[in-house]
């Protein structure tokens, strides 16, 4: 079985049994249930391409770590001045459990 999910205007591909790292804004604790549009998906020998919003995956939160890349400093004693060049990205573990039709 895979999938094709869209979420925040992105798009994965989703095997069975598989994690998958979501960059998300906001803080997102291990309660939270992720619900995502799916695209096209495979039940048994048959492809199913679904055209409207009708279809879900349902997603629970296993973890997250924040994801740290190319983050630098610059630096001047005595003077005050300090510049910080980076970004921070919190990333979510999604383990997709099941797919429901509205």
């Amino acid at each position: 079985m895979f999938m094709f999910i869209q979420l925040n205007n992105n798009q994965y591909r989703i095997s069975r049994n598989m994690l998958i790292r979501l960059m998300t804004d906001s803080f997102v604790n291990h309660r939270t249930i992720v619900v995502a549009k799916i695209i096209v998906f495979r039940c048994g020998n048959d492809l199913i391409y679904v055209n409207g919003t009708n279809w879900l995956a349902l997603g629970k939160v296993i973890g997250s770590s924040v994801d740290v890349g190319c983050l630098c400093c610059k630096f001047k004693r005595r003077k005050g001045y300090k510049r910080t060049y980076g970004y921070r990205n919190v990333i979510t573990m999604v383990y997709f459990t099941k797919i429901i039709k509205l």
